[in-house]
């Protein structure tokens, strides 16, 4: 296995710049549950005990909204500079589907191929911070779901979508996120007959439960997940696990992508490893979001003619960028880019 001491062993500045510059040209579509992520701020300070209950209210001072989940990755993908993004995802004619529709429309994200429906919800998952006398904590989530299965009518029409977007498409990013989601069995079956037709279509997927489920696509599994995906503990050492996962790219047929976090990157493509690392980060940082990141920006350098642990590479530099935005599904810009690799090789 082939271990590069940084990031500059992989990708100099140079060529960071021409990856950058062709993402400009490639058309990207991403699949799977866009929701929106809210932020609710109560000032507790102001709160009073109900009436009709006996509980204090959470008075709310301050709100923002963000694309979160699939949303995000799209967004992240947009921030690039990408030449075009479709939302592939199913959502509901509500007030949450409206916030998120123009916030995605406000990035450059094409709702064309959305299906948009009275019968379907837009999932939210908001965050309640209370606050008072310079002091913070967070309550539970509040989340907003789908509570049934997505009617068949409107599979049809993401399947549908998915199809037309697939021949105009450079790269299709496949972020299955939700148990019981957009991506049903169907879905899925439609996406490997996608694959199978179109291999020279950059498909990369993000699954927790299923990525083992995605024949013929490229997979960005966290070593976690990839432990648990071959029944194995999870390993510390590297060459132990590319030697676990070998067998399982070369079955896939398409460059497996290991994320490490802070250690960077595990990359395997026609039989052989890589590591690449990422860059050193210091506190504080909000690591929510980043793998939307990592996975926006290693599609996007994919089909603009990376090599794996290249595309590798950018990705590491993209989560690095955004992972310094706190509180926010952050995301990263071509320049914003480049500065983390010109920052990073100043202090090296």
């Amino acid at each position: 296995m082939r271990q590069n001491r940084s990031i500059y062993d992989v990708l100099g500045r140079e060529r960071l710049a021409e990856v950058l510059d062709g993402i400009s040209r490639v058309r990207a579509g991403v699949v799977g549950d866009f929701s929106l992520d809210a932020y609710w701020h109560a000032d507790m300070a102001r709160s009073e005990l109900s009436r009709e209950a006996p509980l204090f209210v959470r008075p709310i001072v301050r709100e923002r909204y963000s694309p979160g989940g699939a949303a995000n990755a799209a967004w992240n993908v947009a921030d690039l500079g990408a030449a075009q993004v479709d939302a592939l995802t199913i959502l509901g004619r509500d007030w949450r589907g409206a916030l998120l529709g123009a916030a995605l429309e406000r990035s450059g994200v094409r709702l064309d191929r959305a299906v948009i429906r009275d019968d379907c919800v837009t999932p939210l998952y908001g965050k309640v911070f209370v606050e008072a006398h310079g002091q913070a904590q967070e309550d539970p989530r509040l989340d907003f779901i789908q509570p049934a299965p997505y009617p068949a009518e409107a599979e049809d029409r993401l399947i549908a979508g998915l199809r037309s977007a697939a021949e105009e498409l450079g790269a299709l990013i496949v972020a299955d996120y939700i148990t019981q989601g957009v991506i049903t069995p169907r879905v899925r079956a439609a996406l490997i007959e996608i694959a199978a037709e179109r291999p020279r279509l950059v498909m990369v997927v993000d699954s927790r439960l299923r990525i083992g489920e995605y024949p013929g696509m490229s997979l960005k599994p966290n070593d976690v997940e990839t432990a648990a995906a071959l029944g194995l503990p999870e390993m510390e050492s590297l060459p132990a696990l590319a030697d676990a996962a070998r067998p399982w790219q070369e079955k896939q047929g398409k460059p497996l992508f290991i994320t490490l976090g802070s250690r960077g990157c595990l990359v395997l493509s026609d039989g052989e490893a890589e590591h690449v690392p990422t860059v050193d980060v210091p506190p504080p940082i909000d690591t929510v979001g980043a793998g939307d990141t990592f996975i926006s920006a290693l599609a996007s350098s994919l089909a603009a003619g990376a090599s794996p642990a290249e595309a590798a590479a950018v990705a590491n530099l993209a989560a690095s960028v955004s992972i310094r935005k706190l509180h926010i599904t952050g995301t990263a810009s071509p320049a914003e880019v480049l500065a983390a690799w010109e920052s990073a090789s100043a202090n090296r």
